[in-house]
């Protein structure tokens, strides 16, 4: 192989494999390519953000957009701002998409009484929930930083800077889709920005390492958590 032949192919590998190794920006800012869902009136593109909403009309059952490609260990942090602060809507990751348009799986949660929680949809439900640290640092209707770091089976969310879960699940899922939610029910409107995916990141969060992350799990409930499905 000529030399020049052998620097291209080299190239070409190092720009391919930069989304298995760093930062993936998924959303481009300008259109929801490489994003799907079952109705996809309920989602757009304003402003460089994604947005979700039906107007003043009410959402009708849980919407969800995909991101197409699936996800193991991450790293995703992005912006939130939900108006009116009662709605509720969430993160799904590590999730299987059902044919029905039913989301299973891990679920970073939003929503009054809810951000900062990690909800198992059409699963276990509350996994973790930790209403008072998340809620203490939340600025209602206004951009919120939420922050998700999963590697292996275990789970810290983070929002404004503050840890609100740190959990070990050995029984979770370890890979699937991450998609965006918006509730079913009162008129709302959702917006999810700055939106940055690491794939197979260093365990590191909020100036943590590794180790100092590990003191803050908790181990997971295995079963059904006596509650009410959102």
């Amino acid at each position: 192989m000529k030399l020049y032949d052998l620097f291209l192919s080299t190239l070409y590998f190092l720009i391919g494999t930069t989304t298995l190794l760093g930062k993936e920006t998924f959303f481009n800012g300008n259109d929801l390519t490489g994003w799907s869902a079952e109705d996809m009136s309920y989602w757009s593109v304003q402003d460089g953000a994604i947005v979700g909403t039906k107007g003043d009309q009410k959402i009708i059952g849980n919407q969800f957009l995909w991101y197409d490609k699936e996800v193991s260990d991450f790293k995703l942090t992005l912006q939130v701002k939900q108006v009116p602060f009662a709605a509720n809507a969430g993160i799904q990751f590590r999730s299987k998409r059902e044919s029905n348009g039913h989301a299973i799986g891990y679920q970073a949660d939003i929503g009054k009484g809810w951000w900062g929680s990690l909800y198992h949809e059409h699963g276990r439900r509350i996994l973790a929930k930790n209403k008072d640290t998340a809620e203490k640092n939340l600025k209602p209707e206004k951009w919120n930083e939420y922050q998700i770091l999963a590697a292996g089976h275990r789970i810290w969310l983070a929002i404004n800077g503050q840890i609100t879960v740190a959990l070990r699940d050995p029984i979770g899922e370890l890979e699937g889709q991450i998609s965006l939610q918006v509730h079913g029910g009162m008129p709302q409107k959702v917006i999810y920005n700055d939106l940055n995916l690491e794939r197979n990141p260093q365990v590191k969060l909020l100036g943590m390492n590794e180790a100092e992350l590990n003191k803050l799990l908790k181990i997971a409930p295995e079963g059904f958590i006596k509650s009410k499905a959102k």
